[in-house]
């Protein structure tokens, strides 16, 4: 999965595998710590979507057993 931030810092859109389109994810359903680039995270979604996309993001938690970083 990617994401890219939106401009108000509020959310992001992700390429989540299995929904039907992009996916927007609002930073108020990420679980725990705010997330950075790179870190591997569980989606749970829903229709209809937001902020012009097909689904939106219901719960976003970060995966502690498949960890990957940019250039590491």
């Amino acid at each position: 999965m990617t994401g890219t931030p939106s401009d108000s810092g509020t959310g992001a859109v992700l390429e989540v595998p299995g929904a039907p389109g992009d996916c927007w994810a609002d930073a108020a359903v990420v679980e725990g710590e705010p997330l950075r680039a790179g870190q591997v995270v569980t989606v749970e979604w829903a229709t209809p979507g937001a902020h012009g996309l097909p689904v939106r993001a219901v719960r976003v938690q970060r995966r502690t057993d498949l960890e990957g970083t940019p250039g590491a």
